[in-house]
């Protein structure tokens, strides 16, 4: 089958999967659901084209490395929600136009939605999270301009998946109002769940906790992990907290912040890292992985947290969480509350046998439901369906496989 992405991916990994040296590609957006996805595609020998943007081109171009073919323009560090992301979409736009594919696979409700559906070429639309859920944590115009992006999206699209059911039903009561969604969520490899094996169990009372994030902000809730953090320490003071991501690098936001209120001591701040080192890191340096964002539509942090055997505390409230973990695949508490994070935390540190058990049910959870390989077998049957000029029906054995204004 030929299948055309329109994406966000981790270019340098898409030319390791083919062999091929990183110092001549373009780094690209990242993307830890759509990489992935793209390698399963060309592993089933489907000859696949991407439509993608990078920071680090100067012009556009193109990249082919046996199956796939890289399309790439150049994505601008400022002034994008005052141009409505315009040459980004017009890049896109042109690109999939001129290419004519059969049909374009967009993910995200913003400029690759947009690029694809204005193209006219038949686009699949996967909503990853909950516009308005953003723009009521950050409030400014940057994210005012991706709600009007996603409602344009909204209006032109026609097929449209969703990574879970808590995406679909804020994209059909507040985007696209009746929308019918096929929920098909995100999925991981064998390689993130054969580095299981390798994972460490720990001792009790010598726990090592971790979050992962990215950005310092108040929908993340990084500052409740810090505090819960604190708390910890007062009863068990051999604990060590590590925290991954954007803006937890050394004298960082989250850093400076926790300087500022006497949290940081053995918090260990390591910032971004390479993904496949980041797993390497959570599976032999980590025994609880603490989330403590507010919102989420489908994490895949948390996700790679069941897949890597780790015990979870993730947030009872938050959108999808609740989905993902089902009964017993993770610890669900009030995020919002620094004790009841801790408390959670203090529990799993002095009950090892349950931090096992909360781990390996977590894992099967991920083997059974979230597998990389079932997830691309949905896809299939949605692009065939699509070049049938039927609406998809697959059925993902997760809740609902539609949803619509009323649920």
């Amino acid at each position: 089958m030929k299948i055309a992405l329109c994406a966000p991916a981790d270019l340098h990994a898409l030319a390791r999967f083919c062999g091929r040296d990183t110092t001549q590609a373009a780094l690209g957006l990242g993307g830890t659901a759509t990489t992935p996805l793209l390698c399963e595609f060309l592993r089933r020998g489907h000859r696949v084209t991407l439509y993608t943007l990078s920071k680090d081109v100067a012009r556009d171009c193109l990249y082919q490395w046996d199956n796939l073919r890289i399309f790439v323009g150049r994505f601008r560090a400022r002034h994008l929600a005052g141009t409505y992301y315009w040459p980004e979409i017009e890049f896109l736009r042109k690109t999939i136009r001129a290419d004519a594919p059969g049909f374009v696979h967009a993910h995200w409700t913003y400029e690759f939605a947009l690029g694809a559906l204005r193209s006219g070429v038949p686009t699949l639309t996967t909503i990853h999270d909950l516009p308005w859920n953003v723009l009521r944590y950050y409030r400014d115009a940057h994210r005012a301009a991706r709600v009007l992006m996603a409602c344009e999206v909204g209006l032109r699209g026609k097929y449209f998946s969703a990574v879970s059911s808590a995406a679909a039903r804020h994209f059909a009561r507040y985007i696209r109002p009746g929308a019918e969604i096929t929920i098909i969520p995100n999925g991981l490899s064998h390689e993130v769940f054969a580095m299981a094996k390798q994972g460490r169990v720990g001792n009790q009372r010598a726990v090592t906790f971790a979050t992962v994030l990215q950005g310092w902000s108040r929908r993340k809730n990084a500052q409740a992990a810090l505090q819960a953090f604190g708390l910890v320490r007062r009863e068990l003071t051999n604990m060590r907290l590590l925290m991954f991501g954007s803006e937890y690098e050394p004298n960082g936001p989250a850093q400076r912040w926790a300087e500022a209120h006497a949290l940081d001591r053995s918090v260990v701040f390591a910032g971004p890292i390479a993904h496949n080192n980041l797993l390497q890191k959570i599976s032999e340096d980590v025994d609880v992985v603490v989330h403590p964002s507010r919102d989420e539509a489908f994490s895949m942090a948390a996700l790679e947290t069941l897949g890597l055997r780790k015990a979870l505390i993730a947030g009872e409230t938050t959108p999808g969480m609740r989905e993902m973990l089902g009964q017993g695949g993770g610890m669900l508490v009030d995020v919002q509350d620094p004790a009841a994070i801790a408390q959670a935390m203090l529990h799993l540190a002095n009950n090892a046998d349950y931090r096992r058990h909360l781990a390996n049910h977590g894992f099967e959870r991920a083997l059974h439901h979230y597998r990389l390989s079932t997830i691309a077998d949905e896809y299939e049957n949605f692009y065939r369906a699509m070049l049938m000029g039927a609406t998809a029906s697959c059925h993902d054995g997760h809740a609902e496989s539609r949803l619509s204004a009323d649920v």
